[in-house]
């Protein structure tokens, strides 16, 4: 295969996979209980096992941006719904007022 063929393969292989490969300092207990994992379960590999952990890792984040989002919002709210209960009970006095 020509160079210029190769990289064309290697290129759409890629494109195809979508994937980046790095270099990472790990816990030597955890690796050993991946590997372990990966020996129990053929087809995975150490790749697969990381790629759930990060899935899940992006999971949790995205879970804590949004209680954190909900929190605030809901401080938000409290002073408008404050605002809200002094407007009703305004009404409220005016009407009782406007029935004597």
């Amino acid at each position: 295969m020509s160079a210029q063929m190769s990289g064309i393969v290697s290129g759409t292989m890629s494109a195809i996979r979508k994937r980046v490969k790095v270099g990472a300092t790990l816990d030597p207990g955890l690796v050993s209980e991946v590997d372990a994992f990966v020996a129990d379960n053929p087809g995975t590999d150490r790749s697969a096992v990381i790629d759930e952990a990060l899935r899940l890792w992006h999971e949790r984040q995205q879970e804590r941006a949004m209680e954190r989002q909900l929190r605030e919002d809901a401080t938000s709210y409290g002073a408008d719904r404050e605002d809200w209960k002094r407007v009703r009970r305004a009404a409220a006095r005016r009407r009782v007022t406007e029935t004597k």
